[in-house]
């Protein structure tokens, strides 16, 4: 049986924040449905590609890259300007409807909460400004100090590094289940937000904890 967790590291994008501002803004561009998923899929898999080569470039390169890439294939032509603007919305998000309050749980009951991110510092911290939420955060990292992506191991053993303690005692929260089948690996818990659209990976390990949202999970992890 895992030990209870005393920090909780948070994923942003998706699983804090509600990203449907940057998907409706792709999907309207490129005039497809399916454009913002598409492009999304290939951010990861790039990002991936570069962690694997041994080369890094920053989320927001990738990011961009990726949108110009997607829009080709969609048959269109975006300028760098059009890319930033769409892109720039990632900085202007809300957080799902529960997420203060869920967060506020999670404080109140004495455990640490930092956030990491495939994002930028720079982005990180605009975005959870942005939200109404950075003042919930204890510390707030970002892998462009490791210059590797999640679910890459350095990442979460750097989080674990700067907060000085051992990976038992730390739990990864994410609505992405790539990201915590990297935690588990590196040997986090791990809690898994279901949110719409998203569904588990067969093959990961299991989740310490699944829930429908941060009110849920707060309720599993407060005893």
């Amino acid at each position: 049986m895992s030990s209870s967790p005393q920090l909780l590291i948070f994923d942003v994008n998706e699983t804090l924040l509600d990203t449907k501002a940057v998907t409706a803004a792709i999907n309207k561009e490129l005039g497809n449905s399916e454009a913002a998923g598409k492009w999304f899929q290939s951010l990861l898999h790039y990002s991936l590609v570069e962690t694997v080569t041994g080369d890094f470039a920053d989320f927001s390169q990738i990011a961009d890259a990726c949108l110009e890439m997607t829009a080709k294939n969609y048959g269109k032509d975006l300028s760098a300007e059009k890319r930033e603007i769409i892109l720039s919305e990632f900085k202007k998000l809300s957080p799902h409807s529960e997420v203060f309050e869920g967060l506020q749980r999670l404080k109140n009951a004495g455990f640490i909460i930092v956030a990491l991110s495939n994002g930028t510092l720079e982005t990180i911290n605009d975005q959870l400004k942005y939200a109404g939420i950075n003042q919930l955060f204890d510390r707030i990292f970002s892998i462009q100090s490791i210059g590797k992506f999640k679910p890459h191991p350095s990442t979460y053993a750097y989080v674990l590094d700067k907060m000085e303690i051992s990976s038992d005692k730390v739990l990864m929260i994410a609505a992405h289940p790539w990201d915590l089948v990297g935690a588990s690996r590196a040997g986090l818990q791990t809690a898994y937000i279901k949110r719409e659209g998203k569904s588990n990976y067969p093959l990961s390990p299991k989740n310490d904890f699944e829930a429908e949202n941060l009110i849920q999970l707060s309720n599993l992890l407060i005893h």
